[in-house]
């Protein structure tokens, strides 16, 4: 199912390394993601068998965390090589590095209305860079993008969790709407 939806990048320098945050379902590393699952981090989750996991994505917009490895330098000139009479990829200009994935957040959404956002991670190796309110503050963007949004929803920790997602997102409890609205919920048989 191809997503409705240009894909979106941002990208980053932290301390002298790239980053970039992709809504492309090619880049994402379902054996991340699957590690991600299984980590006390993200204790809601679990590991999905991998045809299972794709649909799953496949249904959402996933924004990926990557780490960018830096580009191979070009040589000098295409006539000089590295080394004579041996083939090299350098003639054909740098290669592309494949990026790393280190993060992700998913949305359920029908890209008009209504989101809820979910799985928001990255990995213990890469926190403390501000890549998680980075990650957050790309989601607030694609929530902004839907041009008659009724409603974006997620399920957070009370207490540092509610106040987080409250000060980047704007998000208040719903809770707090008592006697307008209730929202509810059915646990999985998954879980």
């Amino acid at each position: 199912m191809a997503n409705p939806i240009p894909v979106r990048e941002w990208r980053r320098e932290v301390k002298g390394v790239e980053y970039l945050i992709s809504t492309c379902f090619d880049l994402l590393d379902l054996e991340m993601i699957n590690n991600a699952f299984e980590s006390e981090e993200m204790y809601w989750a679990k590991r999905l068998d991998i045809p299972t996991l794709q649909l799953m994505l496949q249904h959402s917009t996933t924004l990926g965390v990557y780490e960018v490895p830096p580009t191979v330098p070009p040589p000098a000139t295409i006539s000089e090589p590295s080394t004579p009479r041996t083939p090299s990829p350098s003639t054909d200009g740098p290669s592309q590095p494949t990026p790393k994935q280190i993060g992700l957040a998913r949305f359920i959404t029908d890209h008009v209305s209504t989101c809820y956002l979910t799985d928001v991670y990255i990995s213990p190796s890469h926190r403390g860079l501000d890549l998680g309110k980075w990650l957050v503050a790309c989601c607030g963007e694609v929530i902004e993008a839907m041009p008659a949004l009724r409603r974006a929803f997620l399920v957070a920790t009370p207490g540092k969790g509610t106040e987080f997602y409250g000060k980047e997102l704007g998000f208040w409890d719903a809770g707090e709407e008592s006697g307008k609205i209730a929202v509810m919920t059915r646990r999985g048989f998954a879980l």
